[in-house]
């Protein structure tokens, strides 16, 4: 047997050696060894001089002739793609490279691109490979493709073989023979097992035809020019397909088991039983003389799921035809498997899709496949465990902060990296994707997990599931760096058409992680799981995978390749770096400064869009949003909405906010900033830990009495109550009641409430201290408390003399109040209020608008507000300001799944009907509300899949968009990110579907479920238009600090019919007051307080509620 480098390689798998040699004696070793090196140290030292030599020529002779111009762009890009965004000084050629369309010559030309866009296309999303097949390969695959031609379906070889099917033995052998492969096992195996029977019928010449199974031809385009390799449905052995087995009477391995070859006969056909469960005598097939046989026969049915290459290496009639074929023997599968499978346009459409929505614009793309083969749902918390350990000590992904988030400058983030997750459980890529969304990473890297589908379990007989699949393969051999699992032939696809050699996480046993987690594979090459153990010219057992050497002698012929390898390389190298400079040389010389500006640029793309990037940098200037830098320091102050003075380190979100949305349309009134700094300076001189709050706190206590400077302050304390939108909305009102009434507002809300949100006034503190006096009586405080203001309207125990020796009311003005607690929107019950000191108010509304009713405060709120619908918009952004732990969910999120998009569209849903799980209603409601709306493009109909490439104007047009989901249910999110997907959409715009977390159900009292609420609000506020559900003051939040006038999904009455329309656009951004009273005070009388002035309505969503709506 000849000497095979290939073969001498240690096995992945561990075996037991049944044979050996003796090893060469050190005497031979050593001056092949000396001699080795010192050759390579020569060659080494040559190669350095020569390239040293003729980059200083050449860097001499460009610096002289041509001034450095700091417009000119140089180099090629690095990307795949150029989404990139804003590449202002860069110039996209579209004359394509063939080489690199046809990678390196393995494919030929001639086909239609139309009908199978993935053939020239997959050179664009993929770096060029570094291993280039033989000329003797390509001479190889072009000789076939001939024979194909001649002797495939339907040709008159081909017909006239047919009729030797009906015979049980021939005389001759005909013109031409085949091969043909049964469709078997999940798609993986199908793959490997297809290039091996490809790689065996260009060893033996023989035709391959390819049994379409149930979706052969809806996943792969056909590879050979003018014929195809796809069985035709007729062939006469077709319907036996099934019942092969190794007890089948054709079976190979049976008729020799049985003692029924008979080699003066040839047969007419054979079946070839290469499954995993094969015995010995169906591995006899690795032996030259049973191909011997084998040979004669001119029709051979393989049904195999191995991956059976290596063992053609060790084929003796083999070996020097394979070591022709592939110098680089890693490269097999790398070569023959982007030669043979071009995914269908369908599927094409859902790699490039997914592809350009989620990962094109990431500096960095990690694949991880994760195949957990115990019996159970999942996840298992060991291979969470296995997967952080592999790729944080691999240093794949950075590793996480879990203390306390330090404050920190904005900076240039790193890397921006994508992680690609294909399981078919969502837990993984769910747990990686919140711990890199709640804690930052120590490199300052941003990462954003994406993972296309959760099958939940493998269903190989669906052509979807498949075709997906294939996508998913495809998407992994597209990253740079990739980790899969063990035994799984779903990775070793990926990592062979991408020329990858990946992290392999090792099978764990017993449920534990393994330690190591993971290693490097040898090779990219796929394992052959079942190869024969067996020598057969010994007739012996045999480890096949270093044959009968040792394993020193198995080290030396493998330094031997080794070294050969590399100093082939080295000579190729030294003459490229040698011929390159001095060629550049002489452009410069000969053509000049323009010439040679000519010769750089970038590589073709798919597709070119135009993106203004959303980044940081260390002065903040580059952050902005469509922002001017010389006014960068006005919008940082959001047009002196905010003072000057804080410490930015305590509250990062305060000075950035505005870098992350564009400026807003409407600017506070200058008697509104005139307002707020008085109020500042009331807080300052009233809040807590001063003289007059001291003072004023004990009015509160028994037998005292406070002092009675004309100077003393007076108060109003919100209450904490109801969910964190409603909390939002109605501190909003009370500051605005307090500016009003010339109070100080204090907040309820201890450490969880600081946990969430900034201070808002400078030098002082807006929550109420933990000790104040009547803080252990809030629980108790009620309608019918005494001291409540209906309760005691109700009992009239309060006029103007009572009120005076009152040093505290509690106002209820929650959802549920009363026709009595309501008459605090009246102008005498405000006449009795402002001589209390102390107002307690328990509230979940944005009762703002009423206030606008109340004649002795309409004055100064139209001074105050002249664009009447503006209210929370500038009063939420002047005293909301996520503290530092929920500026990092922001900005994390922000910079990983939304910055690059060419616009982003929020969407929040919230369905009050938690029983009903996904509705059906409400799904058509969303979908038909934001595609009548055109907020996202509708899609293609089935069957108008993309057949031809767009148009330079079709793609200058189309969009990235990407659209934020927030809902406590994945459902929404899961239909819509499939739908986009899985379809092309009319616009040819790019779809991506994100949701930061789903919670199952409302969790106030959860700081993390709080947290995560209150950043989803924010982010909400930063997209571009948004759509929002009726009655839900998450939703108003959003849109009132983004200042948006959103569409709002109107609620279903029942579930049973679609609302038509699906939604409508909102007035203004202000959030609507859902439980306003209907009184007239003046005339004692009911009326509609929704038809009294202009700029008071009733709301969009909720008929009897009102809302502020400019005059307009």
């Amino acid at each position: 047997m000849k000497s095979n480098p290939y073969r001498r390689k240690p096995s992945p798998i561990s075996t037991t050696t049944t044979g050996g040699s003796n090893p060469l004696p050190t005497s031979e070793l050593l001056p092949m060894k000396f001699l080795s090196f010192g050759t390579l140290k020569l060659t080494r030292t040559f190669t350095t001089c020569l390239i040293l030599f003729s980059v200083l020529l050449a860097f001499s002779m460009i610096f002289h002739h041509h001034p450095s111009d700091p417009n000119r762009v140089m180099g090629f890009a690095e990307a795949r793609v150029l989404d990139g965004r804003d590449y202002s000084n860069v110039t996209a050629t579209n004359d394509s490279n063939d080489s690199d369309r046809l990678l390196g010559g393995l494919l030929a030309t001639g086909f239609d691109e139309a009908t199978c866009l993935s053939r020239y296309q997959s050179s664009l999303y993929r770096k060029p490979s570094p291993y280039k097949p033989s000329p003797y390969l390509l001479s190889k695959l072009r000789s076939y493709e001939t024979l194909h031609k001649r002797c495939g379906p339907g040709t008159e070889p081909y017909k006239k073989a047919l009729t030797q099917l009906d015979q049980d033995h021939i005389d001759n052998n005909g013109e031409c023979k085949y091969v043909v492969w049964v469709s078997f096992s999940g798609l993986g195996n199908r793959i490997l097992s297809l290039a091996s029977v490809f790689l065996y019928a260009l060893l033996t010449d023989r035709v391959l035809l390819v049994d379409r199974g149930k979706d052969m031809e809806d996943l792969f385009c056909e590879p050979f020019p003018d014929m195809s390799w796809l069985l035709p449905l007729d062939f006469p052995l077709t319907s036996q397909f099934d019942g092969l087995n190794q007890d089948s009477s054709r079976c190979y391995g049976h008729m020799l088991k049985n003692h029924v070859v008979d080699n003066d006969k040839t047969l007419s056909h054979l079946y070839l039983h290469l499954v995993h469960d094969y015995g010995d005598h169906d591995k006899m097939f690795f032996c030259q003389g049973d191909q011997t046989f084998i040979g004669k026969v001119p029709w051979l049915v393989v049904k195999t799921d191995n991956y059976f290459v290596p063992s053609l290496w060790l084929i003796p009639g083999f070996d020097e035809e394979l070591d022709k074929l592939f110098p680089q023997k890693e490269t097999v599968f790398h070569h023959l498997g982007r030669y043979l499978f071009h995914p269908t346009n369908q599927v094409w459409g859902l790699v490039t899709r997914y592809y350009e929505a989620y990962l094109s614009n990431a500096d960095e793309k990690i694949g991880i496949q994760v195949r957990v083969f115990d019996v159970g749902a999942g996840p298992f918390q060991h291979v969470m465990d296995q997967i952080s350990s592999c790729t944080r000590k691999e240093k794949l992904l950075p590793e996480v902060d879990t203390v306390i988030e330090r404050s920190r400058r904005v900076t240039i983030p790193k890397k921006h990296k994508a992680v690609l997750v294909t399981s078919l459980n969502s837990g993984y890529s769910e747990n990686l994707k919140s711990m890199y969304w709640e804690y930052p990473t120590l490199t300052g890297e941003i990462i954003g997990v994406h993972q296309p589908s959760q099958e939940g379990y493998q269903q190989t007989e669906k052509k979807m599931h498949n075709g997906k699949a294939l996508a998913e393969m495809y998407l992994l051999s597209m990253t740079d760096s990739l980790v899969t699992s063990a035994w799984s032939t779903f990775g070793y696809v990926a990592q062979g058409l991408g020329g990858l050699k990946p992290w392999i996480l090792y099978k764990p046993e017993n449920r534990t992680a393994p330690d190591p987690a993971c290693g490097r594979a040898m090779s990219m090459e796929p394992c052959f799981h079942a190869p024969p153990f067996y020598d057969c010219k010994a007739k012996t057992g045999v480890d096949t995978a270093i044959d009968t050497q040792t394993e020193e002698q198995l080290g030396v012929q493998e330094k031997r390749f080794r070294l050969f390898g590399v100093m082939r390389i080295t000579e190729i190298l030294a003459y490229f770096m040698v011929i390159v400079p001095v060629l550049l040389v002489i452009m410069v010389i000969f053509f000049g400064h323009d010439s040679y500006d000519q010769g750089n640029g970038f590589a073709k793309a798919s597709r070119i869009i135009q993106i203004k990037p959303n980044v940081t940098s260390e002065d903040d200037s580059s952050l902005q949003r469509d922002q001017n830098p010389k006014d960068s320091v006005d919008v940082s102050l959001l047009g002196g909405l905010l003072v000057p003075g804080f410490n930015k380190d305590m509250c990062l979100s305060r000075y950035q906010s505005h870098l992350y949305r564009k400026a807003s349309p409407y600017k506070p009134s200058s008697y509104l900033i005139s307002k707020l700094r008085a109020y500042e300076e009331l807080h300052k001189r009233c809040g807590p830990g001063t003289k007059p709050y001291s003072n004023a706190e004990r009015l509160l206590k028994p037998k005292q009495t406070g002092d009675p400077e004309p100077e003393g302050c007076k108060y109003v304390v919100w209450m904490e109550f109801s969910g964190l939108g409603n909390r939002i909305i109605s501190i909003a009102s009370a500051f605005l009641y307090a500016m009003l009434t010339d109070r100080v507002l204090l907040v309820e809300g201890g450490e969880q409430f600081s946990d969430l949100f900034c201070e808002p006034f400078l030098d002082t503190t807006w929550l109420l201290p933990k000790d104040f006096t009547l803080a252990n009586q809030f629980t108790g405080f009620a309608q019918h408390s005494p001291r409540c203001h209906g309760e005691m309207l109700k009992r009239k125990l309060i006029n103007g003399s009572s009120v005076l020796s009152l040093s505290y009311l509690y106002l209820h003005l929650a959802h549920d109040y009363n026709d009595h607690d309501k008459m605090f929107f009246c102008e005498e019950d405000q006449s009795l209020l402002k001589n209390v000191p102390w107002l307690i108010m328990r509230t979940n509304n944005f009762f703002a608008p009423s206030l606008f009713l109340i004649p002795s405060f309409e004055e100064e709120l139209g001074l105050m507000f002249p664009e009447k619908g503006t209210v929370f918009h500038h009063l939420g952004r002047y005293l909301f300001h996520p503290s530092n732990h929920v500026w990092g969910l922001i900005t994390r999120y922000y910079n990983a799944y939304l910055a690059k998009a060419d616009e982003r569209i929020g969407l929040q849903i919230r369905v009050f009907d938690e029983k009903s799980g996904v509705s059906p209603h409400v799904t058509k409601q969303i979908l038909s509300c934001v595609q009548n709306e055109e907020l996202l493009p509708k899609l293609s109909k089935p069957g108008e899949e993309q057949h031809k490439q767009p148009s330079e104007d079709e793609e200058e047009g189309s969009k990235l968009k990407a659209v934020l989901i927030t809902s406590l249910t994945t459902g929404y999110y899961e239909i819509l990110k499939t739908m986009y997907w899985e379809n092309p959409t009319v616009t040819r715009d790019v779809i991506g579907i994100h949701q930061p977390s789903h919670e199952g159900h409302q969790q106030t009292e959860k700081l993390m479920h709080n947290r995560k609420a209150w950043a989803e609000m924010y982010l909400l506020s930063l997209t571009d238009k948004l759509v929002i559900s009726a009655w839900s003051t998450f939703g108003y939040v959003a849109q009132g600090l983004g200042g948006l006038r959103a569409w709002i999904l109107y609620k279903q009455e029942n579930q049973t019919s679609l609302m038509n329309p699906p939604c409508g656009r909102a007035m203004s951004p202000d959030p609507c007051f859902h439980a306003p009273p209907y009184y007239d005070c003046k005339a004692k009388k009911g009326i509609d307080t929704g038809s009294v002035v202009p700029h008071v309505r009733h709301c969009e969503d909720i008929s009897w509620g009102l809302k502020l709506v400019d005059n307009s």
